[in-house]
């Protein structure tokens, strides 16, 4: 895979309004605007573009998840109402959470997210649900009885950054504690999401390419779209940007040829983990596994998280 020559425009546009009393005063909401600009200029790229790719919606509802699962719950981005399956609230201490993106290109939820797969390819993300640890499955704009359309890596990081303040809102979630992961296309869109925040405390992207246009004629990214398309959803242009610890998981055997340009210009910040014996498919529920026991250890004031590959290929080897 050869790297792409990307575009780049980022337009500085600041923010005015009324004060109130549970806002901050108008110039130091824009002190902080400007920081973010300057800090994650994505987030300006992002609004900038006036995107004509969009994909189709998909209206089906949500069903109804078993009770001792999830329970069903609805997060605002703006003035849009979405829906969301999360672990119930439970009494007692704050505890560290996962916000968990699926693959495919529409990013509903359904059945799929509490009935369990084989070992060599599941993508529940089952076992990061073990006793302490809250997850949310946000189902992102178009899909289900969501509004909007999908927009291809575009709109959908603003639906998970969204998610994430909604998460930190709920009593039983330690709100410096919000962890976010994602598989294929859903760690492409984890991969925007930290180089568009800081408010996670660690991101966990599995098999993700560096340019949407990758996915080929299969994807929602039209593979002759514009630069100026494209950029704003391409991994490889921003992973400079990304502060939150960070790990791009794959198997030496899945799309690990990736790697290069995604590690290209990536900051300091990013960890890139080839596992070896596995595939795209293979090295998830290992991994995760690894991924949940290294988050509830994750206590100190700052974020302690470490990963192994050959540990977790020692696993997918069992």
């Amino acid at each position: 895979m050869t790297a792409r020559q990307l575009w780049l425009g980022v337009f500085l546009a600041m923010g005015c309004g009324r004060s109130s009393p549970d806002r901050p005063p108008v110039a130091e909401r824009r002190a902080d605007a400007a920081t973010a600009v300057a800090r994650f200029p994505l987030v300006v790229a992002r609004a900038a573009l006036h995107t004509e790719i969009f994909g189709r919606a998909d209206r089906t509802p949500a069903p109804t998840p078993p009770a001792d699962v999830f329970m069903t719950t609805r997060y605002q981005r703006g003035d849009d109402t979405l829906v969301a399956y999360e672990t119930p609230v439970v009494d007692g201490p704050r505890r560290p959470a996962v916000i968990w993106i699926a693959g495919g290109f529409d990013w509903g939820i359904d059945a799929g997210t509490w009935i369990e797969g084989p070992p060599e390819n599941d993508q529940s993300a089952t076992v990061l649900r073990p006793p302490g640890l809250v997850m949310m499955r946000p189902s992102l704009r178009g899909a289900n009885d969501n509004p909007g359309r999908p927009e291809c890596f575009l709109g959908e990081v603003d639906d998970i950054l969204a998610a994430a303040e909604h998460l930190a809102r709920r009593p039983d979630v330690d709100p410096a504690r919000i962890y976010l992961g994602g598989h294929s296309t859903g760690g492409t869109l984890a991969l925007l999401a930290a180089a568009s925040t800081a408010r996670f405390r660690a991101v966990f992207a599995f098999g993700p390419v560096p340019d949407p246009r990758d996915y080929g004629p299969g994807g929602c990214m039209p593979p002759d779209a514009s630069d100026a398309e494209a950029t704003p959803r391409a991994p490889m242009a921003w992973t400079n940007a990304i502060v939150t610890p960070t790990f791009v998981i794959e198997g030496e055997h899945g799309n690990a040829a990736a790697f290069p340009d995604l590690a290209r210009s990536a900051s300091r910040a990013v960890t890139f983990l080839t596992i070896p014996g596995a595939d795209h498919f293979s090295a998830l529920q290992p991994a995760s596994r690894h991924i949940a026991r290294a988050i509830l250890d994750d206590r100190g004031p700052q974020p302690s998280i470490r990963l192994d590959a050959a540990a977790i290929a020692a696993d997918v080897a069992r």
